[in-house]
């Protein structure tokens, strides 16, 4: 089986996933029983060195799920292709934003004549005027389709600073963060070395310790599907049909300039306040 075929599978059968190992972790919860009171168990040093433990590889797991998930779907073919139409979209309608902005208002406001001529028509009316006082109020109401162009001349994945920047950065820098990363390290050396002191002496609880692996393992699976499939899955499946969408968008525009695509233009500001005096002087 070939990983688009096993992603594709596991996103099909994620929510059983995710009860099946819920389930297992319930039963495993509900068979063990703690030993002692809350406020021994607190004060017991092992509790807090086994949740910080936890608490340690939730994060990695995370971190590498997430990873996983978006490397996953950059390299699915349908991010690939979508990729491909959208850099050709860039390239196009940055060289004619200008009127590109206004083809989308221009469509908008089409839209919103649209619905309200749709409106008319269901009530067997030419005219606003026509409309008695409860249906004015329902034509008032009609929301019409909106086309939102912000952000269609970006990548289809990048990513964003704090302060709202795209940086284009892309060499790797052997030495960054090595302070950092060998903190990290000491910390995990720390840890773990503690475990193993801890190991040494309950050599003999062999059989608790694999039940507790048990539902960590099960947590640590849970977490992994969890962070995993969200970037994977906006990836491969959600943007490519934005980038449908955005393509058919464009589309409508190189016809509307060849003059295939007929709209309604938006009228000067005058045209529009008699309009919106009218109705005002209908509901009155």
């Amino acid at each position: 089986m070939t990983t688009s075929k096993l992603l594709d599978n596991l996103y099909k059968n994620l929510p059983w996933l995710i009860v099946l190992m819920s389930i297992i972790g319930y039963l495993a919860y509900r068979t063990f029983q703690m030993e002692g009171d809350i406020q021994s168990v607190s004060k017991d040093p092992n509790t807090w060195l086994n949740i910080a433990f936890v608490i340690w590889l939730n994060l990695n797991v995370q971190s590498g799920a997430i990873n996983s998930g978006i490397s996953a779907g950059v390299d699915s073919e349908e991010f690939k292709a979508a990729d491909e139409v959208n850099n050709k979209i860039i390239k196009s309608v940055n060289n004619e934003m200008v009127e590109f902005r206004k083809y989308v208002k221009t469509l908008n406001y089409n839209e919103m004549i649209r619905v309200q001529e749709n409106f008319l028509y269901k009530y067997g009316v030419d005219d606003v005027s026509e409309l008695n006082k409860k249906q004015l109020r329902k034509f008032k109401k009609l929301k019409p389709v909106r086309h939102d162009i912000s952000g269609f001349n970006l990548p289809l994945y990048y990513e964003l600073t704090k302060n709202g920047e795209i940086k284009y950065e892309s060499s790797f820098n052997k030495n960054k963060g090595m302070l950092r990363k060998r903190a990290g390290k000491v910390l995990t050396g720390i840890l773990f070395g503690a475990l193993s002191v801890n190991i040494a002496f309950n050599i003999d609880g062999l059989g608790e310790a694999m039940m507790s692996v048990i539902v960590i393992s099960t947590n640590l699976i849970i977490t992994y599907l969890l962070s995993f499939m969200p970037p994977m899955f906006r990836l491969k499946f959600v943007i490519p049909k934005g980038v449908i969408l955005k393509h058919t968008l464009y589309s409508g525009y190189i016809e509307y300039k060849k003059g295939t695509h007929i709209l309604k233009e938006i009228p000067m500001k005058k045209e529009v306040l008699e309009v919106v005096e009218q109705e005002k002087t209908q509901e009155d």
